[in-house]
């Protein structure tokens, strides 16, 4: 995936770019698939699936407040070095990893045969093991509040006017996730997974208002919090659903459609939100608009969002 961003050094013309999008979309989409493997490895237990974003939220710091440094110093070519010298790390990793799936399937079945009524559990997860809500409801949640994130700073500017403080407010977005998602693994619960990804989606919409309200550094840095809460919040427990109520048989198939009901809803949104810029030719009441999406999701998890599967 890196090994793409690379190649953009040498993009000359607008169909050598469109290309490599497309291979860099392929590439990032696989790229999740580890997830998978590592709750197959877990065993799909909670608090293993929270450090793995915590870890994973970390390296999104890192990587947003290293990338500054490397580009202040070798400047922006010398920072797309930077990441084929990442890709090749990873590549390394990733040829060591070892997958023994046939000892994965052997522990899946022992614990199956271990359930009872296991006929019957089997049955049900094969025919429908996940409640629809979840994919609806995330699509929505993205479609309103992913095309802001790409106007944040600009919105920030027309308050802010230390560059510092505005690289600060973008980069404590991921060094917050870490602490929250350690919190959340400590008091989530099968219980209370439809609560964490109502509220979640609640908090999203609240964000986007803050985002419109805030005129300084601290009323930004408390939205940016609310919208960490928010994703940790919805994001985890909506992983943690997905994971427990498959099977290493098919929870390839239904992570890869979870995956593409997010993306879709940042597709679909960024190109619903820019023909709202057309519209009002303002970034404010565009924004305004959306927060209608994230609280539909809410509303979806709160009507459709079926207990019994979790």
């Amino acid at each position: 995936m890196n090994f793409t961003l690379f190649l953009f050094l040498f993009a000359l013309n607008l169909t050598m770019i469109i290309i490599l999008i497309f291979f860099y979309g392929f590439f990032w989409v696989s790229d999740g698939m580890k997830f998978v493997l590592y709750t197959e490895l877990v065993e799909s237990d909670h608090r293993y699936i929270t450090y793995y974003n915590a870890i994973l939220a970390f390296g999104w710091f890192l990587g947003t407040f290293g990338a500054g440094i490397v580009i202040d110093i070798f400047g922006f070519e010398g920072f797309f070095r930077f990441l084929l010298i990442m890709s090749l790390i990873n590549t390394i990793i990733v040829i060591l990893l070892k997958e023994n799936r046939s000892l994965i399937l052997e522990q899946q079945e022992i614990r199956d045969n271990e359930s009872n009524n296991n006929l019957n559990i089997i049955e049900q997860k094969e025919i429908n093991p996940i409640s629809r809500s979840i994919y609806s409801s995330l699509f929505f949640r993205n479609f309103g509040v992913r095309p802001i994130f790409a106007i944040l700073t600009i919105i920030m500017f027309y308050h802010i006017s230390s560059d510092t403080e505005i690289g600060f407010l973008i980069g404590i977005n991921y060094l917050i996730q870490v602490f929250l998602n350690l919190l959340i693994g400590r008091i989530i619960t099968d219980r209370n997974l439809k609560w964490f990804i109502f509220i979640g989606y609640i908090l999203s919409a609240i964000a986007i208002l803050g985002w419109i309200v805030a005129t300084d550094f601290w009323s930004f840095l408390f939205f940016q919090i609310l919208i960490s809460l928010s994703f940790a919040m919805f994001f985890t427990a909506t992983q943690i659903y997905v994971s427990k109520n498959t099977t290493p048989k098919n929870k390839g198939k239904y992570m890869g459609y979870l995956n593409t009901s997010s993306q879709l809803g940042n597709f679909t949104g960024g190109v619903f939100f820019t023909l709202l810029l057309f519209v009002y030719s303002d970034y404010y009441p565009a924004m305004r608009f959306m927060i209608v999406f994230p609280a539909i999701a809410a509303l979806i998890i709160f009507i459709k969002f079926d207990r019994k599967k979790t």
